[in-house]
């Protein structure tokens, strides 16, 4: 098997000048890519994206951060779109109490509303989800507590505690990581990923954020997920190609792709 990037945003704005250049090698060198939506516009990117490569895969959701985007007509729009081929989960959805500068103070209220309602849309059409979380892990288990059993998922570019991921593993949700987990100053997390059983580890991107260690400050790439995987691989004492398969093979359990 090959590398797959389970989180990835092609269609974003900071690939418009060379966006097909830039998806033809990735498609080349990766197994498969997700492209994940954060408002109604990059998910209809990601699903076109989906349509035009045939190991390009899509996340339909609205981030917490769009949450004055949704109306009626949006949860019926994203429902219609979470139906096209090609889309394989919900996302990214979720919560984020992180006070950003130059945003409005996070509506943790107003986030857990639109979160139910595309969690609704994932239950509907059995679709795992995709949750992004900052600084609020301890309320979105909770979310997810009242339904474990009923969804799937994975918690995005994870950053909290080990208790936390203890807590999202124990309700068989997946823990992935990102271009972050190279960081020289993240040994908690490297400490997190060793303690991350094999059966619910992903590997993503985030791609065009966090790149890796060697190419900070710059625009990441879904091929950089390998450096991920050799951190990974470090981390976990495996081979390369063990982490490759083991997160590969997570990634087509949990997103029914291949």
């Amino acid at each position: 098997m090959k590398l797959i990037d389970t989180h990835a945003h092609l269609q974003f704005k900071a690939y418009d000048a060379d966006r097909d250049e830039v998806a033809k090698r990735n498609s080349k060198e990766l197994e498969a890519v997700i492209n994940v939506g954060a408002s109604l516009d990059t998910s209809k990117g990601a699903v076109t994206l989906a349509g035009r490569f045939d190991n390009f895969y899509a996340a339909v959701g609205i981030h917490p951060h769009h949450v004055d985007q949704w109306n009626n007509k949006t949860f019926s729009d994203l429902e219609t779109l979470a139906k096209k081929k090609g889309v394989v989960a919900i996302g990214e959805i979720g919560l984020d109490a992180h006070q950003y500068n130059d945003y409005p103070s996070p509506d943790l209220s107003a986030q857990v509303k639109i979160l139910h309602q595309q969690i609704e849309i994932a239950q509907k059409l059995n679709l795992p989800v995709i949750f992004h979380c900052r600084d609020a892990y301890d309320e979105l288990y909770q979310y997810i507590k009242q339904r474990q059993g009923k969804i799937s998922g994975v918690v995005h570019c994870f950053m909290g505690t080990w208790e936390q991921a203890e807590k999202f593993l124990d309700t068989g949700f997946y823990i992935s990581f990102t271009g972050n987990l190279t960081y020289k100053n993240n040994g908690a997390l490297r400490e997190i990923a060793k303690s991350v059983l094999e059966d619910r580890i992903l590997t993503e991107t985030d791609a065009p954020y966090l790149p890796p260690e060697p190419y900070r400050g710059t625009r990441n790439e879904p091929v950089y997920v390998k450096m991920v995987a050799s951190a990974l691989a470090e981390i976990k004492n495996w081979s390369l190609q063990k982490t490759i398969d083991i997160t590969a093979q997570n990634a087509k359990d949990l997103f029914k792709i291949l």
